[in-house]
Protein backbone atom coordinates (compact mmCIF):
# COMPACT_ATOMS: atom_id res chain seq x y z
CA UNK A 1 0.00 0.00 0.00
CA UNK A 2 1.95 3.84 -0.64
CA UNK A 3 2.84 7.61 -3.23
CA UNK A 4 5.02 10.04 -5.28
CA UNK A 5 4.27 13.24 -7.17
CA UNK A 6 0.64 13.40 -8.34
CA UNK A 7 -1.42 15.87 -10.33
CA UNK A 8 -2.64 19.01 -8.54
CA UNK A 9 -5.53 18.35 -6.15
CA UNK A 10 -8.61 20.48 -5.62
CA UNK A 11 -8.40 22.63 -2.48
CA UNK A 12 -10.17 21.23 0.60
CA UNK A 13 -13.47 22.94 1.42
CA UNK A 14 -13.19 25.94 3.71
CA UNK A 15 -15.21 25.88 6.95
CA UNK A 16 -16.93 29.06 5.78
CA UNK A 17 -17.78 27.79 2.32
CA UNK A 18 -21.47 27.68 1.43
CA UNK A 19 -21.38 27.22 -2.34
CA UNK A 20 -21.78 23.64 -3.62
CA UNK A 21 -19.67 22.50 -6.57
CA UNK A 22 -21.25 22.46 -10.00
CA UNK A 23 -23.20 19.24 -10.55
CA UNK A 24 -21.22 18.45 -13.69
CA UNK A 25 -17.78 19.15 -12.24
CA UNK A 26 -14.97 16.69 -12.77
CA UNK A 27 -12.19 15.73 -10.38
CA UNK A 28 -8.68 14.29 -10.74
CA UNK A 29 -8.25 12.81 -14.23
CA UNK A 30 -6.18 9.65 -14.51
CA UNK A 31 -2.46 10.11 -13.87
CA UNK A 32 0.37 7.80 -14.89
CA UNK A 33 1.89 5.68 -12.11
CA UNK A 34 4.37 7.75 -10.06
CA UNK A 35 7.93 6.77 -9.35
CA UNK A 36 8.36 4.06 -6.73
CA UNK A 37 9.98 4.98 -3.40
CA UNK A 38 13.69 4.41 -2.94
CA UNK A 39 14.73 1.38 -0.93
CA UNK A 40 11.95 -0.81 -2.29
CA UNK A 41 12.91 -4.43 -2.88
CA UNK A 42 13.24 -5.70 -6.43
CA UNK A 43 10.37 -7.75 -7.85
CA UNK A 44 10.59 -11.28 -6.53
CA UNK A 45 9.61 -14.63 -7.94
CA UNK A 46 8.28 -16.63 -5.02
CA UNK A 47 4.91 -18.01 -6.07
CA UNK A 48 3.16 -17.18 -2.81
CA UNK A 49 -0.51 -16.49 -2.25
CA UNK A 50 -1.21 -12.87 -1.39
CA UNK A 51 -1.97 -13.82 2.23
CA UNK A 52 1.44 -15.50 2.57
CA UNK A 53 3.68 -12.77 1.18
CA UNK A 54 5.81 -11.30 4.02
CA UNK A 55 4.85 -7.66 4.40
CA UNK A 56 8.44 -6.73 5.20
CA UNK A 57 9.26 -7.65 1.58
CA UNK A 58 6.77 -5.11 0.28
CA UNK A 59 7.90 -1.90 1.99
CA UNK A 60 11.03 0.25 1.58
CA UNK A 61 14.16 -0.86 3.42
CA UNK A 62 14.36 0.56 6.94
CA UNK A 63 10.59 1.02 7.27
CA UNK A 64 7.89 -1.01 8.99
CA UNK A 65 4.61 -2.28 7.48
CA UNK A 66 1.52 -0.85 9.19
CA UNK A 67 -1.28 -2.55 7.27
CA UNK A 68 -2.20 -4.51 4.16
CA UNK A 69 -5.25 -5.06 1.96
CA UNK A 70 -5.76 -7.58 -0.85
CA UNK A 71 -7.56 -6.94 -4.15
CA UNK A 72 -8.66 -9.94 -6.23
CA UNK A 73 -8.26 -8.84 -9.83
CA UNK A 74 -8.51 -10.92 -13.01
CA UNK A 75 -4.87 -10.39 -14.01
CA UNK A 76 -3.59 -11.57 -10.62
CA UNK A 77 -4.02 -10.64 -6.98
CA UNK A 78 -2.79 -7.27 -5.77
CA UNK A 79 -1.53 -6.27 -2.33
CA UNK A 80 -1.77 -2.74 -0.94
CA UNK A 81 0.86 -2.31 1.79
CA UNK A 82 1.15 0.73 4.06
CA UNK A 83 4.43 1.60 5.78
CA UNK A 84 6.06 4.11 8.08
CA UNK A 85 9.65 5.10 8.82
CA UNK A 86 11.07 4.92 12.36
CA UNK A 87 10.60 8.21 14.20
CA UNK A 88 10.61 9.60 17.74
CA UNK A 89 7.70 11.86 16.78
CA UNK A 90 4.56 10.06 15.53
CA UNK A 91 3.33 13.38 14.10
CA UNK A 92 6.48 13.85 12.01
CA UNK A 93 7.34 10.61 10.23
CA UNK A 94 7.50 9.52 6.62
CA UNK A 95 4.64 7.23 5.59
CA UNK A 96 3.42 5.72 2.38
CA UNK A 97 1.67 2.97 0.48
CA UNK A 98 2.82 0.56 -2.23
CA UNK A 99 0.67 -1.56 -4.54
CA UNK A 100 2.13 -4.92 -5.62
CA UNK A 101 0.61 -7.18 -8.26
CA UNK A 102 1.00 -10.87 -9.04
CA UNK A 103 2.10 -10.94 -12.68
CA UNK A 104 2.19 -14.65 -13.45
CA UNK A 105 5.70 -14.26 -14.86
CA UNK A 106 8.02 -17.20 -14.07
CA UNK A 107 10.83 -15.03 -12.67
CA UNK A 108 9.17 -11.91 -11.25
CA UNK A 109 5.83 -13.11 -9.93
CA UNK A 110 5.29 -10.13 -7.62
CA UNK A 111 6.05 -6.63 -8.88
CA UNK A 112 5.44 -3.13 -7.37
CA UNK A 113 3.21 -1.17 -9.75
CA UNK A 114 2.14 2.00 -7.92
CA UNK A 115 3.02 3.98 -4.81
CA UNK A 116 2.34 7.11 -2.80
CA UNK A 117 4.76 8.65 -0.32
CA UNK A 118 3.88 11.26 2.31
CA UNK A 119 7.07 12.89 3.58
CA UNK A 120 7.07 14.42 7.04
CA UNK A 121 8.78 17.58 5.78
CA UNK A 122 6.20 18.12 3.04
CA UNK A 123 2.90 16.42 3.83
CA UNK A 124 3.00 14.58 7.17
CA UNK A 125 0.21 12.08 7.80
CA UNK A 126 -0.81 10.27 10.97
CA UNK A 127 -1.83 6.96 9.46
CA UNK A 128 -3.02 5.22 6.31
CA UNK A 129 -6.06 3.03 5.76
CA UNK A 130 -7.60 1.54 2.62
CA UNK A 131 -10.88 0.13 1.34
CA UNK A 132 -10.98 -2.39 -1.52
CA UNK A 133 -14.00 -2.04 -3.82
CA UNK A 134 -14.87 -1.36 -7.45
CA UNK A 135 -15.30 2.41 -7.76
CA UNK A 136 -14.34 2.84 -11.42
CA UNK A 137 -17.10 0.60 -12.75
CA UNK A 138 -14.90 -1.83 -14.67
CA UNK A 139 -15.90 -4.82 -12.54
CA UNK A 140 -12.45 -5.02 -10.94
CA UNK A 141 -11.67 -3.89 -7.37
CA UNK A 142 -9.82 -0.65 -6.76
CA UNK A 143 -8.01 0.63 -3.67
CA UNK A 144 -9.48 3.72 -2.01
CA UNK A 145 -6.65 4.94 0.24
CA UNK A 146 -7.01 7.54 3.00
CA UNK A 147 -3.95 9.26 4.46
CA UNK A 148 -5.03 11.06 7.62
CA UNK A 149 -3.46 14.46 8.27
CA UNK A 150 -5.45 15.21 11.44
CA UNK A 151 -6.98 18.43 12.72
CA UNK A 152 -10.46 19.12 14.05
CA UNK A 153 -11.91 18.57 10.58
CA UNK A 154 -10.56 15.01 10.27
CA UNK A 155 -8.47 16.18 7.34
CA UNK A 156 -6.63 13.91 4.96
CA UNK A 157 -5.84 12.88 1.41
CA UNK A 158 -7.98 10.39 -0.52
CA UNK A 159 -6.38 8.41 -3.34
CA UNK A 160 -7.85 5.80 -5.70
CA UNK A 161 -5.48 3.30 -7.32
CA UNK A 162 -6.64 0.86 -10.00
CA UNK A 163 -4.38 -2.19 -9.43
CA UNK A 164 -5.26 -3.68 -12.81
CA UNK A 165 -3.71 -0.70 -14.65
CA UNK A 166 -1.47 0.69 -11.85
CA UNK A 167 -3.03 4.13 -12.51
CA UNK A 168 -3.90 6.57 -9.75
CA UNK A 169 -7.30 7.76 -10.95
CA UNK A 170 -8.39 10.08 -8.13
CA UNK A 171 -6.72 12.27 -5.53
CA UNK A 172 -8.25 14.89 -3.27
CA UNK A 173 -7.20 16.64 -0.07
CA UNK A 174 -10.16 17.27 2.24
CA UNK A 175 -11.37 18.48 5.62
CA UNK A 176 -14.81 17.86 7.12
CA UNK A 177 -15.37 15.35 4.33
CA UNK A 178 -15.55 11.58 3.98
CA UNK A 179 -15.27 9.63 0.72
CA UNK A 180 -16.55 6.07 0.48
CA UNK A 181 -17.38 3.62 -2.33
CA UNK A 182 -20.83 3.91 -3.91
CA UNK A 183 -22.50 0.74 -5.21
CA UNK A 184 -25.58 2.15 -6.98
CA UNK A 185 -24.37 3.77 -9.10
CA UNK A 186 -20.81 2.51 -8.87
CA UNK A 187 -18.45 5.35 -8.01
CA UNK A 188 -17.45 7.51 -5.06
CA UNK A 189 -19.77 8.96 -2.41
CA UNK A 190 -18.45 12.31 -1.17
CA UNK A 191 -20.09 13.56 2.03
CA UNK A 192 -19.02 17.02 3.18
CA UNK A 193 -20.08 19.60 5.74
CA UNK A 194 -21.77 22.77 4.51
CA UNK A 195 -21.20 25.79 6.73
CA UNK A 196 -23.43 28.85 6.75
CA UNK A 197 -22.07 32.19 7.88
CA UNK A 198 -21.60 32.08 11.63
CA UNK A 199 -21.73 28.28 12.01
CA UNK A 200 -19.31 26.98 14.66
CA UNK A 201 -16.96 24.32 13.37
CA UNK A 202 -18.74 21.68 15.42
CA UNK A 203 -22.10 22.30 13.85
CA UNK A 204 -22.45 22.76 10.08
CA UNK A 205 -25.85 23.82 8.79
CA UNK A 206 -26.07 20.87 6.39
CA UNK A 207 -24.34 17.87 4.91
CA UNK A 208 -23.94 17.56 1.14
CA UNK A 209 -23.58 14.15 -0.51
CA UNK A 210 -22.32 13.92 -4.09
CA UNK A 211 -21.99 10.73 -6.13
CA UNK A 212 -19.08 10.77 -8.58
CA UNK A 213 -18.90 8.42 -11.56
CA UNK A 214 -15.69 7.51 -13.37
CA UNK A 215 -15.86 8.25 -17.08
CA UNK A 216 -14.05 6.63 -20.01
CA UNK A 217 -11.97 9.81 -20.51
CA UNK A 218 -10.52 9.47 -16.99
CA UNK A 219 -12.62 12.24 -15.43
CA UNK A 220 -15.05 12.00 -12.51
CA UNK A 221 -18.52 13.44 -13.06
CA UNK A 222 -21.07 14.33 -10.39
CA UNK A 223 -24.21 12.35 -11.26
CA UNK A 224 -26.27 13.27 -8.19
CA UNK A 225 -26.14 15.68 -5.28
CA UNK A 226 -28.29 16.03 -2.17
CA UNK A 227 -28.07 18.46 0.73
CA UNK A 228 -29.58 17.53 4.09
CA UNK A 229 -30.01 20.07 6.93
CA UNK A 230 -28.44 18.95 10.20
Amino acid sequence: MTTSPSPPSPSPPSPSSTSPPAASSTTSPTAPPPALPSGLASPFGEDLAAEDVPLTELVPAGTEPTGSWIARIASGDAIVAAWEAPSDDPFRTDRGVVVWRHTGEPVMLWRPVSAATYRADRQPVLGITATIDDVTGDGSPDALVFAETGGSGACGVYLVVDPSTAAQVYRRSVCDTTITPSSEPVGLRVTEAVYAHGDPHCCPSAMRTTILRYEANGAWTAVSETTTPT
